[in-house]
């Protein structure tokens, strides 16, 4: 699957007019799936830090633009979270940010294969890819 990352459209998604407005690099990146679903991260738009216990929020509207984009939470559940640990060492704990891109590519995954939200707006990571372990192995510690 390929995703595109580009600046949000003011108009694609609710975002304050503080930041819609602004300078670029004061923009939440967007990511737009192969099949068109557009995903923000909602700490970003809030402009907030990013979440370190391993529940993200993120707006989602899908490629029609019918309805209003739709809060999504992806949680990482602590097994998984705790094989990348020890697989990585320590070097990647639960504050890294390698959990908030996880979260974001396995919604990015979700969205693509199944073209469709998540049943009661979330999504639960239970298990890792081999992406997902290639990735923790070249990750900084930030």
């Amino acid at each position: 699957m390929a995703t595109l990352k580009r600046e949000p459209e003011p108009d694609l998604l609710s975002v304050p007019p503080a930041i819609a407005g602004g300078p670029l690099e004061n923009r939440p990146i967007e990511l737009v799936t192969e099949n068109g679903f557009s995903i923000l991260r909602s700490w970003e738009i809030d402009r907030l830090s990013r979440p370190v216990a391993g529940k993200y929020d993120f707006l989602v509207r899908n490629p029609h633009g019918l309805e209003p984009a739709r809060e999504i939470v992806v949680e990482v559940a602590g097994d998984v979270i705790a094989e990348i640990e020890r697989y990585t060492r320590g070097r990647i704990a639960l504050r890294n940010s390698f959990w908030s891109y996880c979260a974001e590519r396995h919604l990015a995954t979700y969205l693509w294969e199944n073209d469709g939200y998540p049943p009661e707006g979330t999504l639960i990571v239970e298990q890792l890819t081999v992406d997902d372990f290639d990735l923790a192995m070249r990750w900084e510690t930030t």
